[in-house]
């Protein structure tokens, strides 16, 4: 009998046990900035944690609706006409019954409860993520089944399904929590906000966000196919697929993973991987520089050992200003600086044409954009207009203009911040750098590793910094970047953007169920943005990724990084 069990087991696992073991290696830029996923904001962060931690739900690649994956299917969501959350709604939830953590526990709501306290924990680092959460009252766990959960809402929000299904890995307690402080704290008291934590509970947030939940190999847990072995800063994440994972006994493609081991090795220099993808070191190049993957395809020796895919995506590279800086408060200099930017030249010389000018932060593949807006031309008279208004002028013959600002004689030189390695990056900002000096702005490039570079930008210690944001397929929830509630110590409104009509509108969006009129409210509000220039609008590019020959693998899209590294197979 026993032997019957083994061979049905056997075979239902078959397409991961006849799988024979091998490693996949792929090309990071830079280190992430960790591997917590409710602390971390780099998107490399969130590729790599993807491997480690599982969601609820998970957007289809190809139709862009949710479907299930950690869930057993999507939630059951009522409004409410009665009750504590009268006016409100209720998204129910059930946990996969195989779903387990590598103690061998079950992942349940308990996990689900502890993971939204974190995240709305006030002295957690968790960010614009805690915006998203805030429309979450409170989370019920069935006493009388742990798998099922409830969440309930004050308001009925058209993004409440994507946002509590998709935009948090789960996390489970007795790893992050094993004290289990925060059962002693119910999510209205994380919310009030008047309300003084225990000594507990504030201890509690120092310790989630210490490096060991980032980067320590025992403490970096989820309930993800892989566990994390190795960090060696600057050269290599190594990930090993679970030998006992319980994905393996599911029928569900998100839970799909077959590469035994996953490498990301971290390699600033593109000229440096493409050495090693020569030697067969690596195996996936994304981010590749437009000229580089242009010249490889008309390589021989490149055709014949490499497949390269070019797809759109939801992202767009931005150049921010630092609104806080004296020099950038006034938006008539902001608008000169974006002046000076050849958006054209751009996307033909940088980006070999594999890319479209951005205007606004919404993807021009959605139904919301506004394609009204003209965005700014590059007009080199017209930036040494608006100069000339906002008070800048060369009072010494240096060839830099001053101002008098706070008393003081202020020279108009800023610095230019991106990340090593970047060569797109870094050629912007050296077309940049001329234009200026023309218009006499005087502007220094530095260049800093990836993850000093998304410090610099949460610490707000920039002048201009280079930088992307990279969205989901789901509808876009513009709280987290543009709202002011986020222009806080690693919020993403990093420029100091906003005002309480802005306000107004990005909150009425998240409740707003009438489509037409939420894209009458999206189409005002990129108005806004574009008007005050926070940031200049540079590309929407597409992805330029080389994956060596012997792998199969689904279609390559748009949703970020274009492809999911643990469906690889080996021919």
């Amino acid at each position: 009998m026993q032997y019957v069990i083994t061979l049905l087991i056997a075979l239902f696992c078959f397409p991961v046990l006849g799988q024979k073991d091998f490693t996949i290696n792929v090309h990071e830029s830079g280190d992430p900035d960790g591997l917590n996923p409710l602390t971390s904001k780099a998107a490399n962060a969130e590729n790599i944690e993807d491997n480690l931690f599982c969601r609820l739900l998970e957007f289809n690649r190809e139709s862009f609706q949710l479907e299930p994956a950690l869930a057993v299917r999507r939630p059951i969501i009522k409004t409410l006409d009665k009750g504590k959350y009268k006016g409100g709604m209720s998204l129910s939830y059930e946990i996969h019954p195989k779903a387990v953590w590598d103690n061998g526990s079950p992942v349940t709501g308990n996990d689900y409860l502890f993971t939204i306290k974190a995240l709305k924990h006030q002295k957690v680092e968790s960010g614009g993520r805690r915006l998203r959460a805030e429309f979450i009252a409170d989370v019920e766990v069935d006493p009388s089944d742990p798998k099922k959960f409830t969440i309930y809402s004050k308001k009925v929000m058209f993004m409440a399904e994507a946002i509590s299904g998709n935009s948090f890995h789960i996390l489970p307690e007795y790893v992050y929590d094993a004290k289990k402080v925060l059962r002693g704290i119910s999510i209205p008291e994380l919310d009030d906000k008047r309300k003084a934590y225990s000594e507990a509970v504030n201890e509690f947030a120092d310790d989630f966000n210490s490096a060991k939940y980032s980067s320590e190999e025992g403490f970096v847990v989820g309930c993800g196919p892989y566990r994390l072995v190795e960090w060696s800063t600057g050269d290599l994440i190594s990930l090993e697929r679970k030998k006992d994972w319980w994905g393996d006994q599911v029928d569900n493609k998100y839970l799909k993973a077959y590469p035994s081991k996953i490498n990301y090795h971290i390699i600033s220099s593109i000229g440096w991987a493409f050495s090693k993808f020569e030697k067969g070191e690596l195996d996936i190049i994304r981010n590749v520089p437009p000229k580089r993957f242009k010249e490889a395809k008309e390589d021989e020796a490149y055709l014949k050992m490499t497949e390269f895919h070019d797809p759109s995506q939801f992202a767009y590279h931005y150049l921010a200003f630092n609104s806080r800086n004296p020099k950038l408060s006034d938006k008539r200099v902001r608008e000169a600086i974006a002046c000076a930017v050849d958006q054209d030249r751009i996307v033909n010389e940088l980006f070999g044409g594999a890319a479209m000018k951005a205007k606004t932060p919404i993807s021009p593949h959605r139904m919301h954009y506004n394609i009204n807006i003209k965005g700014v031309t590059y007009d080199l008279d017209k930036a040494k207009e608006l100069l000339a208004k906002a008070g800048w002028k060369d009072s010494d013959g240096d060839d830099i203009l001053d101002k008098k600002i706070d008393g003081k004689q202020v020279k108009l030189r800023l610095k230019y911040n991106y990340n090593k390695g970047n060569v797109v990056r870094k050629a912007i900002g050296e077309m940049l750098k001329t234009s200026l000096a023309e218009i006499g702005i005087k502007m220094d490039l530095y260049p800093i590793d990836f993850a000093d570079l998304l410090a610099t930008a949460n610490e707000r210690n920039f002048d201009i910094i280079a930088l992307a944001w990279v969205n989901t397929p789901g509808s876009d929830d513009l709280k987290n970047v543009w709202h002011t509630s986020s222009d806080v110590d690693g919020g993403g409104n990093r420029v100091g953007f906003g005002n309480a009509r802005t306000d107004r509108m990005i909150d009425e969006i998240l409740v707003t169920l009438d489509e037409q009129r939420r894209k009458e409210l999206y189409l005002e509000l990129q108005e806004e943005i574009v008007a005050e220039h926070p940031y200049v609008f540079l590309v929407v590019p597409n992805q330029l990724i080389m994956i060596r020959k012997g792998f199969d693998y689904p279609e390559l899209g748009p949703v970020s990084p274009g492809f999911v590294v643990r469906w690889f197979q080996q021919k």
